[in-house]
């Protein structure tokens, strides 16, 4: 005769109680460990053009580790620019206002050489009538554009401590960006919750309002690229494409769009920018009011030391832009049949400038543990299950045989 401790086998609630208490640790336990000490500056050195002025915003923030020191620039003193740089732990970023404000080359510079920089400038801005609801910026497209170093910015917000730095910017409530500084790897707070690391930083920006000048509008974007990377024949900016595990934290997204220079997918020492291609058509940011984006391919800028001087690149390099390589694509916001610009006067896009390669998507530990009570409880109910019909039919078979003795 077959005997079974009951004492052994563990009842289908007791699991789930067991999985909820290793759910909480999981959530609520997980270290979160600061990887860089980032420090912001406001205008740094700037007295005399400075003082009081909120339409002057060039933030600094140096983001130490144990061996090295990566620079955010965010400038809003010529055209929108993100610079990230990679310097040793002592570099420290120096400024000529007085220079700077006359967009002469060298007013901006590091006391040590750079390992690498990349620049993301938004260049343009178009408003065009897509008269063929195609959701693309086409060359000969009726387009009006807007220049950014023409804009007056006005700083609403400007937050930091060790572990964050954010800043709220806007153009005539028209035109509003938001900027994120971050000192370890997680999600952003606002859809599309793109995945951060501390070696990135993220740009937010919202068309909110703005007077439509076609028929049938749409708008669009370019971006002008700028890496420490000498420019040979066969050098480019790659555009990748990669599906997600999950829509985890972007529900019905399943795609990251990854602009990398030819460093990141070489070495994975280079520069990017990341986003999902999504764009949001009211502020309440959710799958109903969701949208598209389309991009272009990179194109090589010709004269880079010319298209760029009311730039930080300029201030940076001057000439030397001519020898880096330097290329540019359109960035179009929307898809065919959702109603144009014109249906909610409002349009976003998120996208972050880092070093090294993009973070990868995980499955976090609640989707684990989540999938393990979807699979485990079953199957233990289904072992339970079992073993107590065997149990049973032993039991009876026993007892059937003691009968008949």
């Amino acid at each position: 005769m077959v005997s079974v401790n009951k004492h052994t086998w563990i009842s289908p609630l007791g699991f789930v109680v067991s999985v909820v208490l290793l759910l909480n640790v999981a959530l609520c336990d997980e270290p979160s460990k600061l990887q860089r000490k980032l420090t912001a500056t406001l205008n740094p050195g700037c007295r005399e053009f400075c003082e009081n002025n909120t339409a002057i915003t060039l933030v600094h923030i140096a983001a130490t580790s144990d061996t090295d020191t990566i620079h955010y620039v965010w400038d809003f003193t010529g055209k929108p620019t993100i610079l990230v740089a990679l310097t040793s732990k002592q570099a420290e970023f120096h400024i000529d206002w007085p220079r700077l404000m006359e967009s002469n080359p060298g007013s901006v510079r590091f006391t040590e050489a750079p390992q690498y920089t990349f620049m993301a400038i938004i260049n343009r801005i178009f408003q065009y009538n897509d008269a063929d609801d195609r959701a693309m910026l086409d060359e000969g497209t009726n387009a009006f554009v807007y220049d950014p170093h023409n804009f007056t910015w006005n700083r609403s917000l400007l937050w930091s401590n060790e572990e964050d730095v954010m800043m709220a910017i806007n153009a005539g409530d028209d035109f509003l960006f938001k900027l994120n500084a971050y000192s370890t790897k997680d999600h952003g707070m606002d859809f599309p919750h793109l995945l951060h690391t501390s070696n990135s930083t993220q740009i937010d920006i919202v068309f909110n309002n703005i007077t439509n000048r076609f028929a049938n509008p749409r708008f669009a974007i370019e971006l002008l690229f700028v890496v420490s990377e000498q420019a040979v024949v066969g050098s480019e900016f790659e555009v990748t494409k990669r599906k997600t595990l999950d829509d985890e934290h972007t529900p019905g997204i399943f795609e990251i769009v990854d602009v990398l220079s030819p460093g990141a997918f070489t070495f994975s020492a280079g520069g990017y920018i990341e986003y999902r291609p999504v764009s949001y058509t009211h502020p309440e940011r959710d799958v109903a009011t969701s949208t598209e984006t389309r991009q272009s391919q990179p194109i090589t800028v010709r004269s880079p030391s010319a298209v760029l001087q009311t730039t930080l690149a300029y201030a940076l390099y001057g000439t030397k832009l001519d020898r880096y390589l330097v290329q540019g694509m359109n960035v179009s916001f929307g898809v065919s049949e959702d109603g144009f610009y014109r249906k909610t006067n409002y349009t976003t896009m998120t996208f972050q400038v880092g070093y090294g390669m993009p973070p990868v998507e995980e499955l976090s530990a609640f989707v684990l543990i989540v999938a393990g009570i979807g699979i485990g409880v079953p199957l233990v109910v289904l072992i339970a299950s079992s073993i107590y019909v065997c149990t049973k039919k032993l039991r009876n078979r026993d007892r059937f045989q003691q009968q008949r003795l």
